[in-house]
């Protein structure tokens, strides 16, 4: 939710605008742990507006991310600091999946149905 693609996300990441632990990471192949805290930067946010009657930031999700806004169970996401904590790493059995996607779970199952068969889940 803080950025609006992929790309946006490794741009910001690039540029410096997102913190792990605190820290600069310039490397957006980086693969976080349990724990770990990210913070990005509230100006480089693309849903985060400035309102009109203060200077708060209000969030202002664009047309094309409805689909995808829901946030996964292993993250804990605090829009008031543009935070998150990676909880754990997601769940992915025969009959259950936590991939973030708006396609209903019987169609990750079906995937992985497939790919089970050819020998190929992992």
């Amino acid at each position: 939710h803080f950025a609006s693609s992929i790309w946006m996300a490794r741009q910001m990441i690039v540029h410096g605008k997102v913190k792990l632990n605190g820290q600069k990471h310039p490397f957006p192949s980086h693969t976080v742990k349990d724990g770990d805290i990210v913070t990005v930067d509230p100006e480089a946010v693309v849903t985060l507006r400035p309102s009109k009657e203060s200077k708060e930031l209000r969030f202002s999700a664009l047309p094309f991310q409805q689909p995808w806004m829901f946030i996964p169970e292993y993250l804990e996401v605090n829009y008031n600091t543009c935070s998150t904590v990676f909880l754990r790493e997601p769940v992915t059995r025969p009959n259950s999946t936590e991939v973030p996607s708006p396609y209903p779970p019987e169609f990750h199952s079906l995937a992985f149905e497939y790919y089970f068969r050819r020998g190929r889940t992992r």
